[in-house]
């Protein structure tokens, strides 16, 4: 037998170009400084959206919150003159102060003085009107309009008429008109 020495596998290592990484004219990988910018630009202009949906929504939720305590605040005045229909005929509200007040309703007018200082507590720049009116038999008819503003206005019209918008007398603000029999 011959001694032949066992076949050895070798690997010789490849040798690696320049010329096969970098092909000219072919795609590149990864993200150039323009295509960075654009996306940049999207993104800002989706959040500017998001951010004036958030103000909106906000604005909305406030208006809902005032529209709501106008309703609660004249319910509860509503209940109030419903006690005692004798010491309500007569009574009003105009220019924010209670009219028709004499001894045997002064208590009444006390409680009117006290809401109305409520209600400016609980809607801005808000400002009310009510009236009672004697209807046919014992019958009293009770109108009541509340009206507020985000911002101040000298020229307050506190009766909603159906005319108006939404009943609305103002652009940043609200109206509430409520007629019932007591």
């Amino acid at each position: 037998m011959s001694a032949n020495p066992p076949h050895r596998l070798t690997v010789e290592p490849r040798s690696v170009s320049m010329r096969s990484t970098v092909r000219l004219g072919g795609r590149e990988r990864g993200v150039t400084l323009i295509e960075s910018l654009i996306a940049l630009l999207v993104l800002s202009i989706a959040l500017l959206g998001v951010g004036a949906l958030q103000l909106m929504t906000q604005r909305d939720e406030i208006e809902a919150r005032w529209r709501s305590a106008a309703v609660a605040m004249s319910g509860n005045l509503i209940e109030q003159l419903r006690t005692d229909r004798v010491a309500s005929e007569g009574i009003g509200i105009r220019d924010g102060a209670p009219v028709g007040c004499s001894g045997p309703n002064q208590w009444l007018c006390d409680l009117i003085t006290v809401w109305l200082s409520s209600l400016g507590d609980q809607l801005p720049h808000a400002a009310a009107q009510l009236k009672i009116l004697k209807l046919d038999g014992d019958l009293l008819k009770a109108d009541l309009s509340i009206a507020w503003r985000r911002l101040p206005d000298d020229d307050v019209q506190v009766t909603c008429r159906p005319q108006d918008a939404d009943f609305s007398v103002a652009a940043d603000g609200g109206c509430l008109r409520l007629e019932t029999i007591l």
